[in-house]
């Protein structure tokens, strides 16, 4: 039995971390013959490395993937393919690896096969470090905000109005091509989009342009592309990405005939 952990660190004595993305090593513990390897992730964290990450344990054939926090689509698609998710873990590597043994592994060796599920379910311990967590995310989000409201005042006191307008120049059509295009391009947190579009809107650019780009920045992610295709596939993460693409132009010009 394998068991990938995220941590910061490439040893037992390493921290885990409080969700994939934050992560600088996996840590992959044969529990058969207690053999440890660690694969490092991208030298610097940020969108996309929680992805890689996962795609390392599935290449890896591993049986469990205990982390502090995982969104529900990294949780699919390692369950998908009969991967363990437990999440709500902290402290140290081995500290998580002794609990998960002594809480998992031990009770479901007891267990008839059918009700290994329920093993799994979160106990109040969980709950508590997933808000806990949930907490410490939204304060960590606030100084992004606070820099992205900064840099857009820069923006607006630095790039005239005018190149502005003759960048997102053009017909409808093509201001909300370039409104997509852009939205396609920038990575981050979502609420990010709402500061830049409020700005873009103060400086007179259209509704439409504004609307694609804050809908392509949410659901396209070309930055993200390479991972997604070697988690999900090639066909499927190209073929995603191309339509969320055209919905956004799509969603922006019936927007911009509704209002």
């Amino acid at each position: 039995m394998k068991i990938a952990i995220t941590a910061l660190g490439q040893n037992l004595d390493a921290q885990v971390s409080n969700k994939p993305g934050t992560a600088s090593h996996l840590l992959v513990m044969d529990m058969l013959s207690k053999e440890l390897q660690w694969f490092e992730g991208p030298m610097k964290s940020g969108p996309g490395t929680g992805l890689q990450f996962i795609t390392m344990a599935i290449n890896e054939k591993c049986d469990a993937f205990l982390t502090g926090w995982l969104n529900p689509v990294g949780q699919r698609q390692l369950e998908a393919r009969g991967i363990t998710v437990v999440t709500g873990m902290t402290g140290k590597a081995a500290q998580v690896l002794e609990q998960f043994e002594r809480e998992h592994v031990a009770d479901s060796a007891a267990l008839p096969k059918e009700s290994l599920g329920t093993s799994l379910l979160p106990n109040a311990r969980a709950v508590t470090n997933a808000c806990r967590q949930a907490l410490t995310q939204i304060g960590s989000m606030l100084p992004v905000i606070a820099g992205v409201v900064f840099l857009t005042g820069l923006l607006t006191a630095f790039i005239p109005q005018r190149i502005l307008s003759d960048f997102f120049s053009g017909n409808t059509l093509q201001g909300v091509f370039k409104g997509a295009l852009v939205g396609s391009l920038f990575t981050g947190n979502p609420a990010n989009s709402y500061v830049i579009g409020k700005s873009l809107l103060d400086q007179g650019i259209g509704i439409g342009v504004v609307i694609a780009l804050i809908c392509a920045w949410v659901t396209v992610g070309i930055v993200q592309l390479p991972a997604e295709s070697a988690a999900l596939g090639k066909r499927f993460a190209v073929a995603r990405n191309f339509l969320c693409f055209i919905l956004s132009m799509g969603i922006a010009l019936v927007m911009v005939g509704i209002m």
